[in-house]
């Protein structure tokens, strides 16, 4: 019986971090550039690993966590400094030392020209050297599907380069739409496609989410009616004491 209850308890606990992966994804829907997170479960079903694992009862676990980056979808902003990434690939950017990676590209122009995301990293062009536009010959910036760079049809000198990441499973989510490649190296891409005037929006879609956040939500309802009868046959059990 006790088994049973911890059965139960595992698969609650499961169903609750669900949920939170859930809300995760669905805080994130208007977020430029983000990849909702996916959650893989598996049971300790059979065999010697069930027994020598978990004494024989039939635990949930969570299995794997991992980003899906698959494509978002395109809205048309208008403006000159929105990208978006049409295929695989990042833009590089950097903050003091550290270095990141995100496809949210809503970008800006500092003082001097150099150009910086939303949240004032600076983005890394060919040779991780800070990518910079030279406005003195006007203010007509066009960026080509190749990232090439031109102001009032004079290129600049400057490229908006696209990193390929061939371990996507060593990045590691920072906030902002923002990533750390914790081991292995970036690729600089030539055949991803840079949109100029749109954003890559969420993957998120908030019909899925939802109905997947109902049917954790009910399996989590489920889980802890089993608990709460374990719990009341094991306090008559102790009413009734023991024979023998």
């Amino acid at each position: 019986m006790v088994s049973g209850k911890y059965s139960a308890l595992s698969g609650a606990l499961t169903r609750e971090l669900a949920m939170s992966n859930l809300s995760s994804n669905l805080a994130n829907v208007n977020t430029t550039g983000f990849k909702k997170d996916r959650i893989g479960f598996a049971s300790m079903l059979q065999g010697a690993k069930q027994m020598r694992a978990t004494n024989g009862i039939n635990y949930a676990r969570t299995r794997i966590i991992a980003t899906d980056f698959s494509q978002g979808g395109m809205q048309t902003t208008g403006r000159p400094l929105d990208v978006a990434i049409d295929g695989p690939g990042f833009f590089k950017v950097r903050k003091g030392d550290e270095i990141f990676y995100t496809r949210a590209g809503q970008l800006h122009l500092d003082s001097n020209g150099i150009v910086q995301t939303d949240n004032g990293l600076t983005v890394l062009g060919a040779g991780n050297a800070p990518l910079q536009i030279d406005l003195s010959q006007g203010k007509d910036i066009v960026i080509a599907e190749t990232g090439e760079i031109s102001v009032n049809g004079q290129q600049s000198g400057g490229a908006l380069q696209v990193f390929a990441i061939p371990e996507q499973g060593r990045l590691v989510k920072v906030g902002h739409a923002l990533y750390k490649l914790e081991a292995g190296e970036d690729q600089p891409m030539a055949d991803t496609r840079v949109v100029q005037g749109h954003l890559e929006t969420a993957n998120v879609n908030m019909v899925e989410e939802m109905t997947q956040m109902i049917a954790s939500q009910r399996a989590f309802e489920a889980h802890t009616k089993v608990i709460q009868a374990y719990s009341k046959i094991s306090e008559k059990e102790t009413e009734l004491g023991t024979i023998g």
